[in-house]
């Protein structure tokens, strides 16, 4: 008897990809062109006029239109996961990651050097306190740069939505 290979990773990460796929397609109508919109509205007020309407080809269009528009949970699982892997490739992406690693390593040496200050007795004090103050000094920096970069990301990454 063949076993069937069960995937826990990506089973679990399934739910989280349909919902991206859902807001996806959400963006996506939303952005229809509202030339679209009328140009549609026009088709069916030219088709309607002088036309004697039937319930039952009222309720065949609709049918055919709710089938048009239909989404399977497994096309959005696809939909998520290809908008996730275009926002984590994009350049921005990458960049706001390598800033938020520089900053974590920073504040790491701020905390060292905070740390040997607070412990040493032979140096002086104000030597003591200049390390750990500069220290802090670049670490706010390279979190205004690691911000900057999060926001960029985040930017471009809801222009892709919905494309």
């Amino acid at each position: 008897m063949a076993k069937t290979k069960f995937d826990i990773r990506a089973e679990a990460t399934k739910p989280l990809y349909a919902s991206v796929g859902v807001v996806d397609r959400a963006a996506e109508l939303v952005r229809g062109s509202v030339a679209d919109a009328q140009k549609r509205l026009a088709e069916v007020r030219a088709s309607v006029r002088g036309i004697e309407l039937e319930p039952a080809a009222l309720q065949v269009r609709a049918r055919e239109l709710l089938e048009e528009n239909e989404v399977s949970y497994d096309q959005l699982v696809t939909r998520g996961e290809v908008l996730v892997a275009r926002i984590r490739n994009q350049e921005s992406t990458k960049t706001a990651g390598r800033e938020a690693k520089v900053t974590s390593a920073k504040a790491k040496t701020t905390r060292t050097q905070a740390k040997k200050a607070g412990s040493t007795a032979s140096r002086t004090a104000k030597n003591a306190a200049t390390r750990p103050t500069s220290s802090a000094k670049a670490t706010g920096t390279a979190a205004r740069k690691s911000a900057a970069a999060g926001t960029k990301a985040a930017s471009q990454a809801a222009k892709k939505v919905g494309d």
